[in-house]
């Protein structure tokens, strides 16, 4: 952590222990999120908590990540860490703030490359089935898992939306019309099988090694799910397919080993997943192409292998294997 860093960490707890006591004592994450920093703090008992902030201007991810701790919570059999208290806090500046419970164990991600192939597998199917458990909080509309936000009231109508804004920000990043048109035209014929989803479910729309927690040592389970702040209601299987995309990169085999422990059964069904995932790779594409991480030109291309491949007419020619497929 950086004497920045530090400085504003101190400011902030000494502003929590002001109404809650709780004191620094040393744990960092070894990778902080996209939105929100997180730090370790102890309490006055010798508890252990995460005291997660956000910036000003990520509000909505704040209370989006309460809604959906609140309600996975009642799900004794999926492991997410419980709320202490949530506000504002105002040192340096307003800043939204949520004190959870800390839960034992490492990232997966930090932990895949160490363990035995067998244990390794083991997890995968772990990873799809607690998924599959997850999703049995449902919703009535597509969309934010907050009131202001934005929802649509079918499966249809949200994936519809989201191809059109994929393809726009795809096409500013210096997509190919040709194959942003190959996505969009996929989603148009799959139609009938998104529209199999007939009500949207709690996803986590992250749920990848890096916020999926395990046990230490050789034997490692599965003991804790983190950052939730990208959740909203949606199909189930647009969560999956993320987490499937995830381990393709890793496994090959394991992309579908994941889909199996999940239960995956029916052709539309495992229509639509194929959709939500082309539509995730393309998301993918334009991020790297935009910020451009070491190795990018490479990674864009096997992206670019994987999209057209799968939004192939049947019959049709296509190129060389995906790198990942």
């Amino acid at each position: 952590m950086s004497q920045t860093s530090a400085r504003v960490a101190q400011d902030l707890v000494a502003e929590l222990a002001r109404s809650f006591p709780v004191e620094l004592d040393g744990w960092v994450p070894t990778v902080q999120g996209a939105f929100g920093h997180v730090i370790g703090v102890r309490g006055a008992d010798g508890s252990r908590y995460v005291l997660k902030t956000y910036p000003p201007k990520e509000t909505a991810r704040a209370a989006t990540e309460l809604v959906a701790l609140h309600r996975l919570h009642r799900l004794r059999d999926v492991p997410v860490p419980a709320v202490v208290r949530n506000g504002d806090l105002t040192a340096p500046e307003p800043a939204p703030y949520v004190l959870l419970d800390r839960l034992p164990g490492l990232r997966l991600a930090d932990r895949r490359t160490v363990l035995s192939r067998s244990r390794s597998t083991a997890l995968t199917v772990a990873v799809g089935r607690l998924l599959r458990r997850m999703h049995r909080v449902a919703g009535e509309r597509f969309g934010a898992l907050v009131p202001e936000g934005d929802s649509w009231s079918s499966a249809w109508q949200r994936v519809d939306a989201r191809c059109d804004e994929l393809v726009r920000q795809d096409l500013r990043a210096g997509g190919s019309p040709e194959l942003t048109g190959r996505v969009r035209d996929l989603v148009n014929r799959s139609r009938t099988a998104m529209e199999s989803c007939g009500r949207p479910v709690l996803c986590h729309n992250d749920f990848v090694d890096s916020n999926i927690l395990v046990t230490d040592g050789p034997d490692a389970e599965i003991c804790g799910v983190v950052d939730l702040e990208r959740a909203s209601w949606d199909d189930p299987l647009c969560d999956l397919a993320r987490t499937r995309l995830q381990v393709r990169y890793h496994d090959r085999a394991g992309a579908d080993l994941v889909t199996r422990a999940y239960g995956v059964e029916g052709d539309a069904h495992h229509r639509r997943l194929d959709v939500h995932e082309v539509l995730h790779a393309l998301q993918e594409r334009t991020w790297i192409a935009t910020d451009r991480p070491a190795g990018w030109q490479r990674s864009v291309a096997a992206l670019e292998t994987f999209l057209r491949q799968r939004t192939a007419i049947p019959g049709a020619a296509t190129v060389g294997p995906s790198p990942f497929l």
